[in-house]
């Protein structure tokens, strides 16, 4: 079987189990787990095609949304909206666009891919103060929304709001694929970028905008799920695809297929409780991070 081949049928079964586990009734299957599902399919895809978009840009094999900031930069704006009565998808995306300046500038800042790195990992700690410094602010009968902001629950939407969800992912895709150029030519340098006819300041600020405003708007009904954007695209590059269209589609479908198989952990791992999917993508993630970590750092020799 082939490599593509091997994505579409985890993306098939992963679908397969979380639909049709414990038989539900028409009722439910239509009502809760099909949204369910749409929804964890349309957040990882996200997760996925916007990590590795974050990798290439910034040139840093451990970038993405979570790791920089802007998840909790997004899930600090989804808090605050709640304090002021506002539409918690609004103060995510000013919030990621915010957290994506400060990226930018210090990028312009540091150039080694690493300190901004740890940069953004410093910036991930403020903003998830600030998460918990607004509990003792919010009144009692928001907070508990407040919480699972910042947890990582894919609660069922209704069906209408999942295929806006569906078309938002799409819509990240296809951002992807019309920025290919881009994402491919900014790891060789701004000079060869700039011999290319890409302005490397300008694509780079650009490309981590569009790509951050979709992830905070799922963190911002969801919660903050980490590690998606860096586990899938490493996993793509050791199926042989660096490069090209097919790298960001399998991208998106291998984001999909994990995040729908961890949603079914979450559900199932501790029946009837269930967990937050950003622990079960956590429990995996991290020690990913750390072997990449270690791998990229130079530790081996």
């Amino acid at each position: 079987m082939s490599r593509v081949g091997l994505i579409l049928l985890f993306l098939i079964l992963s679908s397969l189990l979380f639909l049709t586990w414990r038989v539900p009734s028409s009722e439910i299957l239509v009502s809760f787990r099909f949204p369910e599902l749409l929804s964890a399919l349309s957040f990882g895809s996200t997760l996925a095609v916007s990590g590795a978009v974050f990798q290439n840009t910034l040139r840093n094999p451990l970038a993405e949304p979570y790791t920089l900031g802007v998840a909790s930069a997004s899930a600090l704006g989804a808090v605050l909206s709640l304090l002021i009565n506002l539409r918690p998808e609004l103060g995510a995306v000013l919030f990621s666009s915010l957290s994506v300046l400060i990226i930018w500038f210090a990028g312009k800042l540091f150039k080694n891919t690493f300190s901004i790195l740890l940069f953004g990992v410093g910036i991930n700690a403020l903003f998830s103060a600030l998460i918990l410094f607004s509990y003792a602010l919010i009144p009692s009968y928001t907070l508990t929304d407040a919480i699972y902001v910042t947890l990582g629950f894919i609660t069922p939407p209704s069906l209408k709001v999942s295929l806006l969800l569906v078309l938002l992912s799409l819509l990240t895709l296809v951002l992807g694929l019309y920025f290919k150029r881009e994402v491919e030519l900014l790891p060789l340098g701004s000079e060869i970028a700039y011999f290319s006819g890409v302005d490397s300041e300008g694509a780079l600020l650009k490309l981590l905008v569009l790509f951050s405003l979709p992830v905070a708007v799922f963190i911002s009904l969801f919660g903050i799920v980490g590690f998606v954007g860096i586990v899938v695209p490493h996993l793509v590059r050791l199926l042989g695809f660096r490069v090209g269209k097919a790298f960001i589609l399998l991208n998106y479908l291998l984001g999909g297929a994990l995040l729908i198989f961890s949603q079914f952990l979450s559900r199932e791992v501790l029946y009837p409780t269930l967990l937050p999917v950003g622990v079960v993508t956590a429990l995996f993630g991290a020690p990913a991070f750390i072997y990449l970590l270690w791998r990229y750092s130079g530790a081996r020799g």
